[in-house]
């Protein structure tokens, strides 16, 4: 069943109803794309609560729908929220990074220029924030997710002094020196409600100052296996091992 989220915070219970305007994107999906009519259901999430919703009335500028059940489901988000910094990627690349890192359970994603970073969004950084915050939606929807991860942009210096429970820069000076242990150990150690922030360079990598701004603010280093990865690929790697470790635990 298709999932929306909604702008407004609502109290779902069932028998209430509720209105989307022609000018709201869910509209356009239920309406145009999807070709909804009386009768119709979707799946609609307000405030990380979840409800059934059926199309009651539906006409060129509105669609009413009523609540039709608010049922039980269990947290599919991840018990602590991640937060995941990475620089801009080339060409459409940042796009396709995004909706996987939404898809794994990501609360945050920061984009922050770093010392070899190559792509330059200063020009079109609100035009960029907008498209990503649109894949975000989408891939949040597709995965049943009840939130949606925040896409913003940081200085390197908002960076250094993010809130967080633990800090790791994925550096692969760390993983040619054989380190294993600090990603699983790190992940371990986390509590509901704890912040894991997660660093990643570009392409060329994090220079030597950078990482050592970075453990100047309390990060630690983490190696990610023997193997080099993409700058958009580590990200993902580092997600998918958070959430075996967090989820799939013994």
């Amino acid at each position: 069943m298709q999932r929306y989220f909604l702008a407004d915070k609502i109290e779902f219970q069932v028998g209430d109803t509720f209105v989307l305007p022609a000018e709201d994107a869910n509209f356009h999906h239920f309406a145009r794309v999807l070709r909804a009519k009386v009768g119709s259901k979707a799946e609609f999430v307000s405030a990380g609560h979840l409800a059934v919703a059926e199309v009651t009335r539906i006409d060129a500028q509105t669609m009413d729908l009523a609540v039709i059940d608010v049922p039980n489901i269990p947290n599919v988000e991840l018990p602590f929220r991640v937060t995941v910094v990475v620089s801009p990627l080339k060409n459409d690349r940042s796009d396709w990074f995004v909706q996987k890192a939404t898809e794994l359970g990501v609360n945050q994603i920061i984009f922050t220029k770093m010392t070899r970073t190559v792509a330059d969004w200063t020009k079109q950084q609100a035009k960029k924030q907008s498209r990503l915050e649109k894949i975000v939606q989408g891939a949040a929807e597709q995965a049943h997710r009840l939130a949606i991860p925040t896409v913003r942009f940081a200085t390197w210096q908002a960076v250094q002094s993010l809130p967080k429970t633990a800090g790791l820069v994925a550096w692969e000076e760390s993983a040619r020196a054989g380190e294993q242990a600090q990603l699983v150990q790190t992940t371990k150690s986390l509590q509901a409600g704890d912040e894991l922030v997660l660093v990643f360079g570009p392409e060329g990598g994090l220079t030597d100052a950078e990482i050592a701004d970075l453990q100047a603010a309390d990060f630690k280093a983490a190696g990610l296996g023997p193997r080099i990865l993409r700058a958009e690929t580590a990200p993902l790697y580092a997600l998918s091992a958070v959430s075996v470790l967090a989820e799939l635990g013994e």
